[in-house]
């Protein structure tokens, strides 16, 4: 049996099932096991041919999400942590025996992610019991400021490392992951991905929203769980941008809409926008592949859309983030546009008037390699790491 454990049923789900099907139309006896409730999450009644999908808990005993991994929570607040961190040990003591016994016969195991909660924990029973597992990566790969050796993604000692493109097997490379473990394989949640499919499906998604034409839209993300700032200083560089980029995208009725993060805090930004009297659009929870489908440009700070707007032939900004720069490669290797405080007008001007070019497609194959083919890819790897009988 090949074991896939997935604790988001977005993400994590869209690159997993993929793998899943593929390895039960090759004969596998598969079950997924979805520990999303243990983040507050609750797991979808998936039907999938010949794929069994457990829950670690019911849905209606979900926990509060920040149980999880502490985003959207003060990263200064350590006292909170320390909480945080018992109450995981408590529901691991209690549940653990459950989730280790859903993963008996398990011949391979497939998690997303080797140091988050409780996925950590499950990587020494599966080293313990010299399981072979593969991690899958589930978002870009750079440095954080609040990473440590011990913890640092990656790093576990996984049987294969599964890297979506060059770019981040030279990052795991340079972390000091064995060579001989890491494998280029892709990411199969863009597998299938049609723009022209999916357009429309964001086209309305934005006229529910009140967004009238392609916007730009501002894509945030928890970089100061990720230690690279505080949250009022993440809230103070989404007011400096509203502040600058507002009269270039009145003047071009190009309307600005926002999609945070599903745990960052909506109500700062929310005040951030009523202070400032500018007509924000709050996306809410809506898919994001349509609406960068159907969106003008976008803009980000350290996160995995960039890439995806990229993907989605969308020109792409990056925030300048005091005393960090501009994070990840997007504006080093000439994909995306940096906008620094001072600046932004001027250079949302340039984002809006970007035109095609030849480096954004360079950038996204360094980056997602082998898209239509990827979950075969995976597939082939795990059939090679399952023990023979």
């Amino acid at each position: 049996m090949i074991a896939l454990v997935l604790s988001n049923p977005k993400h994590h789900a869209e690159m997993l099932i993929p793998v899943a099907r593929q390895l039960a139309g090759r004969g596998h006896r598969v079950r997924i096991i979805s520990p999303a409730e243990l983040r507050g999450f609750a797991t979808p009644a998936w039907a999938l041919d010949q794929v069994e999908v457990v829950r670690v808990i019911p849905s209606r005993l979900r926990k509060n999400p920040s149980l999880g991994s502490g985003v959207g929570t003060d990263p200064q607040d350590r006292t909170g942590a320390v909480l945080r961190r018992v109450a995981q040990l408590v529901l691991l003591t209690a549940l653990g025996p459950r989730l280790l016994w859903l993963l008996r016969g398990a011949r391979v195991v497939v998690i997303p992610n080797d140091t988050a909660y409780p996925y950590r924990e499950l990587v020494v029973f599966l080293k313990a019991r010299r399981v072979p597992y593969a991690l899958l990566q589930e978002g870009i790969r750079f440095p954080l400021p609040n990473e440590t050796t011990k913890d640092r993604y990656g790093c576990s000692g996984a049987t294969a490392v599964c890297t979506w493109g060059e770019g981040s097997a030279e990052h795991f490379q340079r972390i000091g992951v064995p060579a001989s473990t890491i494998h280029v394989t892709g990411n199969p949640r863009f597998d299938s991905v049609s723009i022209h499919q999916v357009r429309e499906q964001g086209l309305a998604l934005l006229s529910q929203a009140g967004v009238s034409a392609p916007p730009l839209l501002y894509l945030s993300n928890p970089i100061d769980d990720q230690g690279f700032c505080s949250t009022a200083d993440k809230l103070e560089l989404f007011e400096r941008f509203v502040i600058e980029s507002r009269r270039e995208l009145e003047q071009r009725r190009v309307p600005l809409a926002v999609k945070l993060h599903p745990r960052e805090d909506l109500d700062g930004f929310r005040r951030v926008a009523t202070k400032l009297g500018a007509d924000v659009h709050f996306l809410g929870d809506a898919p994001l592949f349509p609406l960068l489908a159907a969106s003008r440009a976008a803009v980000v700070l350290a996160s995995t859309a960039g890439l995806e707007a990229l993907a989605f032939g969308i020109p792409l900004g990056v925030m300048e983030l005091p005393r960090h720069g501009f994070v990840f490669e997007y504006v080093s290797r000439g994909a995306a546009i940096g906008l620094s405080p001072g600046s932004i007008a001027t250079r949302v001007a340039e984002l809006l008037n970007r035109g095609t070019d030849p480096r954004d497609q360079a950038f996204v194959e360094r980056h997602l390699a082998g898209r239509g083919s990827a979950a075969l890819r995976i597939t082939e790897l795990l059939e090679r790491l399952e023990p023979r009988p």
